[in-house]
């Protein structure tokens, strides 16, 4: 139920009233110069996804206030990363709404490719998620596909109402917390008082905090390499039945019903036929692969991973936010 703020979101499952369909607009691209310190550009058609079992993988969002920066942050994710050489600002906002009145409305996914220092290279999901309170069921969905949270504190503001709702919402679904203090390049901002102000509130250690500007990019690869270190990998068998949690969908005009998945279990493949546990509709995967940034076809997601799925899927009433996919060969499979 959006209405109530999130709470209680694990019975969001089986709620056939969150469709949230609509059609996108096409995003906008830039051919800025690069920034510095990237991570080095990726080429989208050499990116392997066998390369990264569970381990290698981070399913995270980032939890904010309205107007603390989370928008400005992905854009840096985006851009030290690699996934884009410059991003437009907000380049994960699509909706006109969004970028007219500079919040997040609809939730949005993008995969991306870290090289830790000491690590090597991991798959980081990011898992966009709304800041305003009126948005708080979008969290929730974000939320229940995510391992991890970035929650990001505006430096100068400090903790507001909605700071509190999304860690109370990441808490109750296990979510791994990682803090940041952004907006540190301001005048205004006071990141001692505002650490003090988390370790008060959420009982933070205070070397777990981490500073950041996501407009400059200071501390912005801390943030990446923290993302690596601290939050865990998704759960999951590698070997068992396939299953996967629907998150989030929308309506292509050309392509039909495009679900957003995050794998559980097991692994999917074109042409597999799968059922979906609600509805025991059955269906056969005609396209699927990963947001890096766009659609980026691959012919399988694995265990851990998060991507899009097409189907023959006609119509927005089919798809379910909540519901579990899984094989239609399976004898069974439990919900996740």
């Amino acid at each position: 139920n959006p209405s109530n703020g999130g709470r209680g979101a694990h019975h969001f499952v089986l709620s056939r009233g969150d469709s949230c369909f609509m059609q996108r607009p096409q995003r906008h691209f830039s051919s800025s110069r690069d920034i510095s310190q990237m991570d080095g550009e990726e080429n989208s058609a050499s990116l392997d996804m066998s390369a990264f079992p569970p381990e290698r993988i981070r399913n995270f969002c980032i939890i904010a206030h309205i107007d603390h920066g989370k928008s400005t942050l992905a854009d840096r994710l985006l851009e030290v990363t690699g996934t884009v050489r410059k991003a437009t600002p907000q380049f994960l906002d699509k909706l006109p709404v969004e970028r007219q009145r500079g919040i997040t409305v609809k939730a949005q996914t993008v995969s991306l490719v870290h090289t830790s220092r000491e690590r090597g290279r991991y798959l980081l999901n990011l898992i966009d998620t709304p800041g305003h309170v009126d948005f708080a069921y979008e969290v929730s969905r974000s939320v229940a596909a995510a391992q991890g949270a970035v929650m990001l504190v505006d430096g100068v503001q400090g903790i507001q109402a909605q700071t509190v709702a999304n860690y109370h919402l990441a808490l109750s679904f296990g979510l791994a917390l990682l803090p940041v203090i952004n907006k540190i390049d301001q005048s205004a901002a006071d990141p001692p008082a505002i650490a003090a102000q988390m370790q008060q509130a959420f009982a933070l250690h205070p070397d777990s905090i981490l500073m950041a500007s996501a407009k400059t990019g200071q501390g912005v690869h801390a943030i990446l390499e923290a993302i690596v270190d601290r939050l865990p990998p998704p759960g999951g068998h590698v070997h068992a039945p396939p299953r996967a949690l629907v998150f989030d969908s929308w309506f292509d005009e050309f392509k039909g019903v495009v679900l957003l998945i995050a794998v559980i279990d097991g692994s999917f493949a074109k042409r597999d036929r799968v059922r979906m546990h609600h509805t025991a509709r059955e269906y056969e995967i005609e396209d699927m692969g990963v947001m890096h940034p766009h659609q980026l076809p691959t012919p399988h997601l694995r265990t851990g991973q998060v991507g899009y799925v097409i189907t023959n899927m006609k119509t927005a009433r089919e798809a379910i936010l909540g519901d579990t996919m899984c094989s239609a060969t399976s004898a069974s499979s439990a919900a996740v």
